[in-house]
């Protein structure tokens, strides 16, 4: 591949505007995907409008980052403030692009994996933030691609890439390895996750979360995740595999724990302190993705 051959600073130039690009999409996602009607969810034929008063979007106020602050923030036609998670949103999704090759070898399968895995997460994560929900719409397929990405290792198990380190260096990296592998800035290196163990970590994703909700809903007669919540479990078992789906799930849980006790203890009155669960998910990820076997062997450690 002729891109792989370049350094990973100039494939971050030639990869943030697609990310910008993507990352306003991700807006159009937020927004409609959530909706009750089927024709304002549409996120294919229906052109750009402003969510307030419904006038179509000019090309040159759609361009990412740009269009904002041309607009300064505001709409051209009725005024109504642009909230700041468009451009936040827009900013995120080029730098998740341009940090792709930097944490991934760039032109293999997992590189590819780590992109859409963290699109979806910025997607969810302002989803739930914003009206506390997960699209099926967005879930049900990356349950099905995290298998399917499981694939391509068997026919081709020994393809290789090269990958710029420095000039005159370069890394030959197995193109279609379902795991982690090193890069200039990540130097790990964890075991393909088969389809065998996608398959377990989309049942147990799924089941596990199912089966402390039953508990949960016994003791206090109330749910205590959301069917969306589940289904995100199920997806990221299905890429990442059973045991960083737990890590995942415990992690997210002490993050949530983290800001829902003391808000519990904050209120004046009783009832529910709601949380939107697959932000801290979202949060998670990454951390038990990159991080999670050191922050395990360093727990055996502590406690042996």
């Amino acid at each position: 591949m002729f891109l792989a051959d370049l350094p990973p600073w100039l494939l971050a130039l030639l990869l943030a505007p697609f990310g910008l690009a993507f990352g306003s999409f991700a807006n159009v996602l937020i927004h409609r995907l959530p909706m009750e009607d089927p024709a304002q969810r549409n996120v294919v034929t229906q052109p750009s409008h402003c969510p307030s008063c419904q006038a179509r979007i000019r090309p040159w106020h759609n361009l990412p980052l740009v269009g904002w602050l041309i607009l300064r923030g505001k709409c051209a036609d009725c005024g109504w403030r642009i909230p700041g998670r468009y451009p936040l949103v827009e900013l995120l999704g080029g730098l998740l692009f341009a940090a792709s090759p930097w944490l991934f070898p760039f032109g293999t399968l997992i590189w590819f994996k780590g992109l859409v895995c963290g699109y979806a997460l910025l997607v969810l994560f302002f989803t739930d933030l914003t009206e506390m929900i997960l699209p099926d719409a967005i879930q049900f397929p990356l349950m099905a691609l995290g298998i399917l990405l499981t694939l391509p290792q068997l026919q081709w198990p020994e393809a290789l890439v090269k990958v710029w380190l420095a000039p005159g260096h370069a890394l030959q990296t197995l193109t279609f390895h379902n795991g982690l592998q090193p890069a200039l800035l990540y130097r790990g290196f964890e075991p393909t996750v088969t389809w065998e163990q996608s398959l377990i970590g989309l049942a147990v994703g799924y089941g596990v979360p199912d089966l402390v909700n039953r508990l949960y809903k016994a003791l206090r007669k109330t749910d205590g995740l959301g069917m969306g919540d589940f289904k995100m479990l199920a997806w990221l078992g299905a890429f990442w595999g059973w045991a960083p789906m737990l890590g995942i799930l415990f992690l997210g849980a002490g993050l949530g724990a983290a800001v829902g006790v003391p808000l519990m203890l904050m209120r004046r009155s009783g009832g529910q302190t709601m949380l939107p669960f697959g932000c801290f998910l979202a949060l998670a990820t990454p951390i038990i993705v990159f991080f999670g076997r050191a922050l395990w062997l360093g727990y055996l450690g502590v406690v042996s």
